[in-house]
């Protein structure tokens, strides 16, 4: 990589940042492109946000992406928020345009195309349950509810999220059956009969606290895992044994990153070489 005074730059803000492996997948991305960018994580920490924002400006950055904890407190800042990040409440990606702050969610789009290329899924009428009512369950379902799922039901601890998140479905798509419940409810009989299982709780073991039945899982079934590792977690495990289709975060992370790369860049992202550069990165990090 050549850095001098013609190198666009773009980057992350949020905090911790210690362990993104996105400056490695942009990176890649921009040298086999032979473009003159560079992507660098940025540590803003809280209290710092209004000024880290007014500093992208003043900079010349082109972009930035945005990460916990500032999805949703960013969006004020900015001069104008797409509308599917204005939707599900929160901004990951940034584009700057002659001045003007321009925000975008692209987590939802992530693992929406991780679905339709890696999978080839169709969740037209099918029936999902999401374990989680956080950010990442916001941007997934909304996507899912615009793409024609039949209904959504929400296991979440907390009834208020729960229902904020219904809410925020229900606006982007009036059609869709939105209900929720507590991890304390008997969900088995709803475990049994979805055709579409998400976890998207950053929880990844059977201690008590992830209640999944997994007796109930079956080969008619597509399990996702939101969380991403080399190593397959154990809900997958479970669900591959019995015939089920499964699929990781690593998908949604690779596609949510290639489609900031399009939004900042104009050109179609290698997405197969950011693909490579996601998995060395993550054996590197022993992720």
């Amino acid at each position: 990589m050549h850095i001098d005074g013609n190198t666009r730059m773009v980057g992350i803000i949020g905090t911790p940042l210690e362990h993104t492996l996105s400056p490695t997948i942009h990176n890649a991305a921009f040298d086999y492109l032979g473009l003159n960018w560079c992507y660098i994580p940025l540590p803003v920490h809280e209290g710092n946000l209004a000024r880290a924002i007014e500093g992208i400006k003043a900079l010349n950055f082109t972009g930035v992406n945005v990460t916990m904890p500032f999805k949703t407190e960013v969006m004020p800042m900015l001069d104008e928020v797409a509308m599917f990040a204005e939707s599900v409440g929160a901004v990951n990606t940034i584009l700057v345009d002659k001045g003007r702050m321009i925000g975008y969610n692209t987590d939802g789009r992530g693992f929406y195309t991780a679905l339709v290329r890696e999978m080839s899924y169709d969740v037209k009428g099918r029936k999902v349950l999401v374990l989680g009512a956080g950010g990442a369950s916001r941007s997934v379902t909304v996507s899912l509810a615009l793409a024609g799922c039949e209904s959504i039901i929400i296991v979440n601890r907390s009834p208020g999220r729960s229902e904020q998140l219904a809410g925020i479905i229900l606006r982007s798509a009036p059609d869709v059956k939105v209900s929720w419940l507590s991890p304390e409810d008997n969900y088995d009989i709803i475990v049994a009969e979805s055709d579409v299982i998400i976890n998207a709780t950053p929880l990844t073991s059977f201690n008590g606290t992830l209640r999944v039945p997994v007796s109930l899982l079956n080969k008619n079934q597509l399990v996702c895992d939101l969380n991403y590792s080399l190593y397959q977690p154990p809900l997958l495990q479970e669900a591959e044994a019995r015939g089920a289709q499964v699929m990781d975060g690593k998908g949604m992370l690779l596609y949510q990153a290639a489609a900031a790369f399009e939004i900042w860049t104009g050109l179609e992202a290698p997405v197969e070489v950011m693909r490579v550069a996601l998995l060395r990165a993550m054996e590197e990090a022993h992720i």
